[in-house]
């Protein structure tokens, strides 16, 4: 995921969907709740450990080491800049 438009496309369109059904009265309020914790730590951690991993920055047994020790402030101008 070097591309820089895919990857801000991976972050964008599931969030949009998820609004997209909120707002349409498709799911209530707890599964929203649901999916945007999940949102939050499982699928955005996984997606900015894949940025990185294609950067060659880190190993590919390190993505999740980016959820719970703040290595995503460390490496923010990597994944959002360049």
């Amino acid at each position: 995921m070097k591309n820089i438009y895919f990857y801000y496309c991976a972050l964008i369109l599931p969030f949009a969907i998820l609004i997209l059904l909120m707002n349409n009265k498709y799911i209530n309020s707890w599964v929203f709740f649901g999916l945007i914790i999940f949102y939050t730590v499982v699928y955005r951690t996984y997606i900015d450990g894949l940025r990185l991993v294609s950067k060659g920055i880190i190993k590919k047994s390190e993505i999740w080491k980016i959820a719970y020790n703040g290595s995503r402030f460390q490496y923010f101008k990597e994944l959002y800049f360049k």
